[in-house]
């Protein structure tokens, strides 16, 4: 007869175990983040080559929808993650949950958020709460941060429900009274047990995560040298020049993200607005990153001649693009010099940052192409970067 496997006791996970890394079952959890943010890339994309700027707002919104879900995920792995069967049916089920909303996603820009959207939110907290339900009955001094998570997951779960019936003058308001709500329940539940979470765990699942937010713009370069392949009219030189101006951003940005010792700050000046400066903090980085994703796009739009004759000029593009650049580089900065007392070079770094994207999109109003006036924005990136390398070997030393 086969045994039914056990339920292992939760634990609090060491905090400072050694070589503590993503576990496979995570990785497999972001695939379904891979979908909800090129979804949310895309519709952004649309709104902008329509010149549709309200698209702006509802950015933001469906990418805090995805960025809630998974951070709620993450942040509890750190601190538990039994590895059993039950919690790994318990993932599945969040992963359900997570495609329900990535699915919201894909229609959120026309129809906003919708009662699938708030369906798969429910059945992630419920899953979420069956493991916090664990924790309370099996971690001694956890108790009330498990008991905060399950009625704040709980009592989120249902005025979202509520927000369906609500007459639509009320949603938009109330929309936003929800998220704020969304981002006190978490500090509200952890005040006491704020840093029960693994310093280079976390750094390296929102290192993760960046790597899966610069593959929308991969997608969107891949995309752009695809369409120029099949249309002959473009030269071979023009699509190496273009495309190897896109990818080089990318590669600057994702160097300059991993400049940045998230891990060792974190695990040496762990504080407890860490929760709140390194977690919260990151949703700007992501959004602006994604955001550049889109704006890539419309280079491809901008040197497009029969699209550019409909809506995307290059100053037009350029001007997003450099808008973009300038978010994600300034939030990253802002939260470098947050998250970690040594840093310096900051305000220098991004003043020079500043002058030269300012300068890139400058040219390309004067007529430069945009392909040139993307490789002398790379400049932005690469000095951020020498700054910062710099300022690494003096923490080291």
């Amino acid at each position: 007869m086969i045994a039914l496997p056990t339920v292992k006791k939760i634990q609090a996970r060491d905090t400072y175990e050694p070589n503590r890394t993503s576990t496979t079952l995570e990785l497999l959890f972001d695939l379904v983040y891979v979908i909800a943010v090129s979804a949310a890339a895309s519709g952004f994309h649309q709104r902008l080559s329509e010149h549709d700027f309200s698209g702006f707002l509802t950015f933001i919104v469906a990418f805090f929808i995805l960025w809630n879900a998974w951070t709620s995920f993450t942040w509890f792995a750190s601190g538990y993650d039994p590895d059993d069967w039950y919690y790994r049916l318990s993932v599945m089920m969040q992963m359900f949950g997570s495609l329900m909303i990535a699915a919201n996603i894909n229609q959120f820009f026309e129809q906003g958020l919708t009662w699938v959207g708030v369906t798969g939110y429910a059945i992630m907290r419920l899953a979420s709460c069956s493991q916090w339900w664990r924790v309370y009955r099996q971690v001694p001094g956890h108790q009330k941060i498990a008991k905060r998570s399950i009625f704040g997951l709980l009592t989120l779960q249902a005025i979202w429900i509520s927000w369906l019936f609500l007459p639509t003058s009320l949603q938009t308001p109330a929309l936003f009274l929800f998220i704020s709500a969304e981002l006190l329940m978490p500090l509200w539940a952890r005040t006491e047990q704020f840093n029960n979470w693994h310093p280079q765990h976390i750094a390296e699942r929102y290192g993760l995560l960046t790597i899966i937010v610069l593959g929308e713009g991969v997608l969107g370069v891949s995309n752009t040298i695809h369409h120029f392949m099949v249309n002959s009219i473009y030269p071979a030189n023009a699509i190496i020049l273009l495309g190897s101006s896109l990818v080089a951003l990318l590669f600057a940005l994702w160097w300059l993200y991993f400049t940045i010792p998230f891990d060792t700050i974190l695990a040496n000046q762990r504080r407890r607005h860490d929760l709140f400066l390194f977690g919260y903090g990151h949703f700007f980085v992501f959004a602006s990153l994604a955001g550049l994703g889109s704006a890539l796009n419309l280079v491809a739009d901008a040197v497009d001649t029969d699209v550019a004759k409909q809506a995307v000029l290059q100053p037009y593009a350029m001007g997003l693009l450099m808008a973009m650049l300038l978010a994600f580089l300034l939030t990253l900065t802002a939260l470098r010099s947050l998250i970690c007392r040594k840093s310096s070079h900051n305000i220098l770094a991004m003043t020079i940052a500043a002058a030269l994207i300012g300068f890139s999109y400058i040219a390309v109003v004067l007529g430069l192409p945009i392909t040139y006036g993307v490789w002398l924005s790379i400049l932005a990136p690469v000095v951020m970067i020498g700054y910062f390398t710099q300022d690494n070997k003096h923490w080291l030393a």
